[in-house]
Parts: C-alpha cells; structure tokens; sequence
C-alpha cells in the first residue's frame, strides 16, 4: 500500500510540475561514491556544434566508482548505445527533475539483467527504453551503476546532468549551486578581437579581424597592452577569448557570463543557466566559429547574429554593435564571471575612426545571395546544386559557389566526379543543407556512390547519400568542398583469436573490424545459430561469453555479418572451444 501510495505521489508530481528556473540546492546528494571531487568539463562549455550539456566528474582515473542516485525517484529510461553517453540511466524525481548519468560501465543488478533480455528480445546491441515508474525505483544515495568510459568518452569519468522533465531543458547545476566545486579562481581573459561590420544588400559583412594582447595588471583586473585608444569604426563589435580554472585541477572550463558595459551603461550580456536541446547547436552564433573550432578557449562573440534566439542574452542592445562617431571617445567594461561567482574585468577606451579609414565592404552585382529567413536554391552548373532551408544560416551571407580548383583522390575509393566548393567551412551551419549531383553512374558502381567531402589535400572523406535515378541527394552539416565516389571495400573482420582456439579460460572474446571509407554501419554476431549481444567499443567488437551461457568444454561455430554505410557487406565464419 505504501509503495502505490509512493509511486503515486511521484508520478503526479512529475506530470504536473511546472517548469522552474531555480533548483532546490539540498534536494540532491553528490552523485558519485568515494572520489576526489574533481571535475573534468563543466556545463555550457562551447564544444563542436554544441553546449556541453552537463557536468563531468572526475573519477580518480578509473572505471568502477559508485554512482548513486542523487534523489529518490524512479528509471524511466535506459540507454546502452556505443556511442554518445554509452550506457546511461534517466532517474524521474518527485520535484519535477530528471537525472542522467553517462558513460557507465554497467548497471544495477536487475538493471542489467533488464538490459540483458531487452537486447536480446529487439536482437539489437543499441537499445534505447523507456521503462515503467514501478519498474526500477531508487532511494536517494543508492548505488544504481558503476562508473566506465562507455560511448564516446575519452578517458573514465561520469557525465551528470540534472533537467527538466517536461521540456528536457538542461540546469547549469554548479551556478545554482547543486554541486560545489573548491573554486577561488577567476576567468583568465587571453585576446581581444574587434570587427567592423556594414550591410550590403541586406548582407552583414564582417571586416578582418583587429587582435589586442591583453595583460593582467592586478588581480583579476586585465588592460590592453595597447596604451592609447583602440580605433574603431562606425558600428562593429567585439569578440573575447577567455577561459577558467578550478582549485587544484589542470582543467579548462567555460565561462558562464559575460557582461559589457559602454560608457558605464550595460548593452550586452551573455549567460548560460540552461537550454533545451533544439538551442544547443547556436553555440556556433554565440561563438566566433572559425576561432572556436581551433581553440581551448571560449571565444565569445559580444554580439548577436541575425538567426540567433536571445536566450541566451539577458540584455542585448542594438545585437551588440556599438556605433561611435568619428573622434567619440568611449569607454568599454567586460566583465567575465564563473559558475561559482568568481569574476575578472576588461577595461579600455575607444575613439572612432576618421570616416576615410572606416570598413566599407561592397558585394559584386553577380553575387549570389542567401537570405538566413528564407529557403535558397542554386544550380552551380548541369551536375551540381545547393539547397538551404530557412534557418540553416545564423545570418545572410554572399556564397561562393563554383566548381573547385582541387583535385581529389584517393587509393581506396573511385572518384566519380570533380569536386564542387560549396562555401567555405568556417561559416557555420545550423542545420543540414542538401548537396545534389546529377549525373550518370556505371550500373555496377551505383549501389556504392555516396557523397565526400574533400579537404585542401585532396583526400576524401565520407559524407554521405545514396545514388537514385542518375542523381545523389547528398546532406550535409558543414560547408566545404565535395565530390562523387564510389566505395566498393567491404569491411574487414579479424577475430582476435585463432579459429579453433581452446577459449574455456576466457570470459570474453573480441574480434577487430575496419573498414576503408564509409565506417561500420551494422554488425551481428551469432554464436552456434543463436543472436548474441555483442559491445562495440575503438573497432572492436566484444562477446561477453559468460553472459550468454557459452559453456559446455565443446565447440562453438561464431558467424560475423557486417556492413559499412555504403552497403558493402562481410561475412566471417569460424569456432572456437568453450
């Protein structure tokens, strides 16, 4: 009776909680057991094409921690996937919160047997479920896993995250102090950046970029090392490369909030308490992308491009351009400050160009315009067209179009077309944009005509689509240059152990797989006719033999089927004793 009466009142408080800005900092426990207490990645760090969306804890280097549950609460979702947050569980609270925990190295007891049969009975080694609120109930500071490097982690550690239940949008769980890191460190401010910026034909154009050293000339106090004012244009904006530490720890982390101030009036401010996901890829506009992508640094852009929400920008006055009459002379103030409310300052002064000096770009009657609200579409010739949906493009730009200048090739692939410069790589995308060739394939070659993209070199690199009707309809996230080939290279399967090997000593067995262009896409493994559970993890796939009840001193038969992302397709049979 009490446990109804428990799942009840849980479910009903989660079905019905409204969202809140404020988490109640007592509510939960840390969720690791017998740790140092170091963090690796805090939340909202800029990342490519996205917001880290938790907190990462350290794990003294080692898989195999306890995880607890940091509330009570119930599973409502397990993932076991070899990529992403590898094994992971979702934990419903009463509050209206659910908590995640990543790259877990297994699972409670009658989780994992749950996993076990799940996998078996969708016969798929990714699974991905929903599960019911008496299913798996937690009490608060129970342990539910074990810490691992599942997925696509690069060393032992738990990502955390607390959300929303009702929208998924993520808590910055240190800045409301959830998690208290040992932090008396103020942001390190490295560059400053400024950039004129005019439109033409409804296009924003962004000058080069002028760089300023910066130097700390007190504590936490930073100048330019420029002592006179630094010249600016008309309108422009500027761009700030700063970073963070925490006591003890070697780690870089992302700044949460960055303010400006001309003149002692604030116009811009950046913070970031939370997002949902569908917000996670604007990282790319708060950013300035061809430096971010390069850099360990946040390089934050101090204005808002023409796509780009303001949710993320509490105050935001003319998107952050600052106008200066010739020979006016301003005064500019930014203020970085970290998750735990340690704050470092920039100050200078500015004078407005003389007009004769100022940015003023032009655009060719010829070019070809694409609007960030609009659909566009563009045939570059007779075998290439672009089409970008509204919303792809964090603002209008002039696109270069035009057949490329490169060559590409490669030992392992056919190349089937010239290549086709579509833009440029450091204009960042929000969403895909469909890349088109049309042109006729050797009948045998069609099956395996996909899309890549080529770098400077020449080399060619997967990108993806599939050849119908004497056209490709590729997608792509990225712009840059692409071609036609064909992959005709099956993968390539190597057991790591011989055929007929006596493996009664071993609890688990791998075998290697590669392949030459398009990467792995699919992969089963049947042991003695029967489908078994494989993990897949840096190219190997491993068969936990224990799990699956391979015993009896005999031998086994084992069969391997994998196929690459363009359809080639290997077969490897052997056996083995156990």
């Amino acid at each position: 009776m009490r446990r109804g009466y428990f799942l009840l009142t849980l479910m009903l408080c989660i079905a019905t909680s409204a969202f809140a800005q404020k988490l109640d900092a007592d509510y939960y426990v840390y969720p690791l057991r017998d740790v140092a207490g170091y963090y690796s990645a805090n939340f909202g760090e800029m990342r490519p094409n996205h917001f880290h969306s938790g907190t990462d804890f350290k794990t003294d280097g080692v898989e195999g921690k306890s995880v607890v549950a940091v509330a009570d609460g119930y599973v409502s979702r397990v993932l076991y996937s070899p990529s992403g947050y590898g094994l992971a569980l979702y934990v419903a609270h009463p509050n209206g919160t659910i908590s995640v925990y990543g790259h877990l190295s297994r699972f409670r007891k009658d989780i994992a047997e749950f996993v076990f049969a799940e996998r078996h009975r969708q016969q798929r080694s990714r699974i991905d479920v929903e599960c019911k609120p008496d299913q798996f109930i937690v009490k608060q500071g129970e342990e539910i896993a074990k810490s691992g490097n599942t997925g696509s982690s690069m060393g032992p550690h738990l990502h955390f995250e607390i959300r929303d239940a009702g929208t998924h949008k993520t808590f910055n769980i240190i800045a409301q102090g959830v998690i208290k890191p040992k932090d008396k460190i103020s942001p390190y401010i490295m560059k400053l950046h400024y950039f004129e910026v005019d439109s033409v034909r409804g296009v924003p154009v962004h000058s080069e970029p002028t760089t300023y050293a910066i130097y700390k000339s007190a504590d936490n106090t930073y100048r330019t090392k420029q002592t006179t004012p630094i010249k600016v244009g008309r309108k422009g904006y500027f761009v700030v490369e700063c970073s963070d530490r925490k006591d003890d720890c070697a780690n870089t982390y992302g700044v949460y909030n960055l303010k400006a101030e001309v003149d002692s009036t604030r116009y811009f401010e950046y913070r970031n308490d939370g997002f949902t996901f569908d917000l996670s890829r604007y990282c790319n506009a708060v950013s300035w992308y061809p430096q971010q992508r390069k850099s360990r640094n946040e390089v934050m852009r101090m204005a808002r491009l023409q796509g780009c929400p303001e949710s993320f920008y509490p105050v935001m006055t003319n998107n952050g351009l600052i106008r200066t009459a010739a020979a006016e002379q301003r005064t500019i103030k930014i203020t970085a400050t970290d998750d735990c409310g340690n704050s470092s300052t920039l100050s200078f002064e500015v004078v407005g160009k003389p007009d004769a000096e100022c940015f003023k770009p032009t655009l060719s009657p010829d070019a070809i315009i694409a609007e960030y609200n609009h659909d566009f579409a563009h045939k570059i010739d007779d075998r290439v067209s672009v089409i970008i949906p509204r919303g792809a493009l964090y603002e209008s730009i002039a696109l270069n179009l035009q057949p490329a200048s490169i060559e590409p090739k490669s030992e392992s692939v056919k190349i089937l077309s010239p290549a086709y410069t579509i833009h440029n790589g450091d204009t960042p995308l929000h969403k895909s944009i469909g890349v088109v060739f049309t042109q006729k394939v050797a009948e045998e070659l069609q099956p395996y005509t996909t899309m890549a993209s080529v770098d400077s070199s020449g080399n060619v690199y997967h990108a993806g689509g599939k050849y119908r009707h004497n056209r490709l309809a590729g997608r792509t996230t990225s712009f840059g240059t692409f071609c036609l080939v064909a992959d005709t290279t099956p993968p390539v399967v190597t057991p790591q152990f011989e055929s007929g090997a006596d493996c009664r000593s071993k609890s688990r067995i791998a075998l290697r797989l590669v392949d030459n262009f398009s990467g792995i896409a699919s992969y089963n493994v049947w042991i003695d006719d029967k489908w078994v559970a494989v993990d897949y993890s840096r190219s190997r796939v491993w068969i936990d033999l224990r799990a699956e009840g391979i015993t009896g001193g005999k031998k086994h038969s084992i069969k391997v089927v994998v196929k690459d992302s363009c359809g080639n397709k290997t077969v490897w049979e052997g056996n083995f004793i156990r």
